[in-house]
């Protein structure tokens, strides 16, 4: 994702929408400087198995309250979700809503592997492709359909990223 957004800047209704979900921040965490060292410590210190860092003054974890704090992001309002029939889609069902939200509609079916995995490579192609048809006069609809694609980037690439 840091790639595609250092090549291709989000058009300003692009940001405003995001800014306005509160989800522009975390794209502008980019810009900040890692200390290594303290990362390199704090994996070294990481118990996989409890989700817990051990530190000298005690055992610690991450909560949602702590990554609140670190993204800046805020946690009141209407929550965000599917209702449960949405929860037993699977492979082209996934692809069907996809398009529906976003007007993607992926050309390979090896784009989506498993069962409810989605390869992002695609995504980002299509991106690249579409973000030279944003201008201040697109509709409404199709900035929603661009910041959709952005948010499903920035949730599979950065705050959920799949590690296997």
């Amino acid at each position: 994702m840091w790639e595609f957004i250092r090549d291709h800047p989000l058009h300003p209704s692009i940001v405003r929408r995001l800014q306005d979900m509160d989800f522009y921040r975390i794209i502008e965490i980019d810009r900040l400087q890692f200390d290594w060292a303290l990362i390199t410590a704090m994996i070294e210190r990481r118990r996989p198995e409890t989700h817990t860092f051990h530190l000298p003054i005690g055992e610690a974890t991450i909560t949602l309250e702590g990554v609140k704090v670190l993204f800046g992001l805020l946690f009141d309002g209407l929550h965000v979700a599917y209702p449960h029939v949405v929860r037993d889609y699977r492979g082209l069902h996934y692809l069907h809503m996809l398009q529906r939200l976003t007007g993607f509609q992926p050309v390979e079916e090896t784009t989506l592997s498993g069962a409810t995995i989605l390869q992002l490579t695609s995504i980002r192609y299509h991106l690249e492709a579409m973000d030279a048809e944003i201008t201040d006069n697109s509709p409404p609809e199709v900035i929603d359909r661009h910041t959709r694609l952005v948010l499903l980037l920035m949730f599979g690439g950065v705050l959920f990223p799949n590690t296997l």
